[in-house]
């Protein structure tokens, strides 16, 4: 049980002791250098697993905030992998939330359920379902702008050491980045051994993920086995290894933007001229092929594929190359593009329209209710409660559908228009789990695609439909 007035009162002191101050400064000077000021005065929402490092997170945060007043919320999500203790830490975490007087919202999935039905790894599925949460509420709540999570300095020398021994480039050395679309981590620059001691030193709470001590864990045995050794050749490894990155991710967001004014300059309609190409430093040139391959949706081309790519480019020749995501780079008389390898085909297609009321979708095996009532619900003790959005009746052109993914989809939300393939890859969704997305669609288009916005070249006016989308219990 966590005796509110102890607990406020220890977080209020926290930062007096010459480690607090200056961790807290430590902190703020992260958030200037990055720019992540302007997106937590928006609103921030806490990855908050209860674990130390999320626990002085959203300290930090909720001193900023009777600063700054911004919206505050910590989001847990219970994974169900650890039984009883994952339940634990989920009912600390609200406690704790609860007793700072931060709002607070969890999810409880099946993740390892979710893994098994979908052909991923544990660790895969659980940050997937973690940051379509995220997602989830920040769509749904305006007040919120942004995510923090509490990735610390230690966490990015693991990283760094564990993509140093996996071979990889300048990208892969640069460590976790402090800033990423709508992701800051705010608390980078704090050692895992420095969040324990201030903690420990003002008797704060926190949980223990017992998994994290299981060096049958590669980034567990990195922490506990490898880095301790470090300290023979500098008593700050995390300190040092943190420099370094900062080297490397300011060469390669220079080689980045090198490569990205070129891919402006002269790529046309995803053909660029392979004279071009053979010009450039393989430096410039895998970013290149990073970028076109971007473009497309598609993965990250790995250095086998730009080794062989450069070697066949300077033999003049026309030539294919097979590249990751189903595709193959084509060089062909005096151009080069993308294009697929295996045109993809949907396991099924399927297109019903949608009444008001209750629709079965049985090729997804989910419910989606078309309400006038945001609160009527249509759970059962058949189908659970998905994701619901709200559209003003004024943007629906003719009557609604749902359907499958098309190739080639798109449609225009946030100002711009997306194209499908594209936003489900920028998410990291595999491609087995983007055919089980259902598509809603109206006589013009596409109008909402759940996990993302709705179509937004609609007039404002107060009557809305509701469309909330139920998975059936299996």
């Amino acid at each position: 049980m966590i005796d509110k007035e102890s607990l406020i009162s220890a977080c209020d002191n926290l930062f007096d002791s010459e480690l607090g101050r200056k961790t807290y400064q430590n902190v703020k000077a992260n958030i200037s250098d990055n720019n992540m000021l302007p997106l937590i005065k928006n609103g921030v929402a806490v990855g908050f697993s209860g674990g130390p490092d999320s626990v002085l997170l959203l300290i930090i945060l909720r001193k900023m905030q009777k600063e700054l007043k911004f919206t505050l919320k910590a989001l847990h999500v219970n994974h169900m992998i650890r039984g009883e203790n994952a339940n634990s830490d989920e009912s600390f975490s609200c406690s704790f939330a609860t007793a700072l007087g931060v709002e607070y919202e969890s999810l409880r999935a099946d993740v390892p359920k979710y893994a098994k039905d979908n052909r991923m790894g544990i660790e895969e599925a659980a940050r997937y379902v973690r940051y379509k949460f995220f997602d989830d509420i920040l769509k749904s709540d305006g007040r919120l702008n942004t995510v923090a999570t509490a990735h610390n300095s230690t966490d990015n020398l693991e990283t760094f050491i564990f993509n140093l021994m996996r071979g990889s480039g300048a990208l892969g050395l640069s460590g976790i980045a402090p800033l990423r679309d709508n992701v800051i981590r705010p608390i980078l620059c704090v050692s895992k051994e420095d969040v324990i001691k201030l903690l420990s030193d003002s008797k704060i709470p926190f949980v223990t993920d017992e998994t994290n001590f299981s060096v049958e864990y590669t980034r567990n045995y990195i922490r506990h086995e490898i880095i301790p050794k470090f300290k023979r050749l500098t008593p700050h490894p995390e300190e040092m290894s943190n420099k370094a990155i900062s080297i490397l991710r300011s060469d390669s967001d220079y080689l980045n933007s090198v490569a990205e004014n070129f891919s402006i300059e002269n790529i046309q309609n995803g053909k660029i001229c392979a004279s071009k190409l053979r010009e450039l430093h393989p430096a410039i040139l895998s970013r290149v092929l990073r970028i076109m391959c971007k473009q497309q949706g598609l993965p990250t081309p790995e250095k086998v594929h730009v080794d062989k790519i450069q070697e066949l480019l300077n033999k003049r020749k026309n030539f294919e190359v097979n590249i990751p995501g189903e595709a193959k780079f084509c060089h062909k008389e005096s151009f080069c593009y993308i294009t697929d390898n295996q045109p993809q085909q949907n396991p099924f297609e399927f297109e019903h329209a949608l009444k008001d009321g209750f629709n079965e979708i049985p090729e997804l095996n989910i419910g989606i209710a078309v309400t006038s009532d945001e609160n009527e619900d249509f759970s059962s003790n058949v189908y659970k409660f998905s994701i619901k959005a709200n559209l003003s009746s004024a943007i629906i052109v003719g009557g609604l559908s749902v359907r499958n993914k098309k190739d080639g989809d798109s449609y225009f939300y946030g100002g711009i228009t997306r194209k499908l393939k594209k936003l489900f890859c920028d998410k990291k969704i595999p491609v087995s789990v983007r055919e089980k997305i259902p598509v809603l669609t109206d006589e013009k288009g596409i109008i909402w695609v759940p996990g993302f916005g709705v179509r937004d070249d609609s007039p404002k006016e107060k009557k809305k439909k509701w469309i909330t989308i139920y998975e059936k219990i299996k």
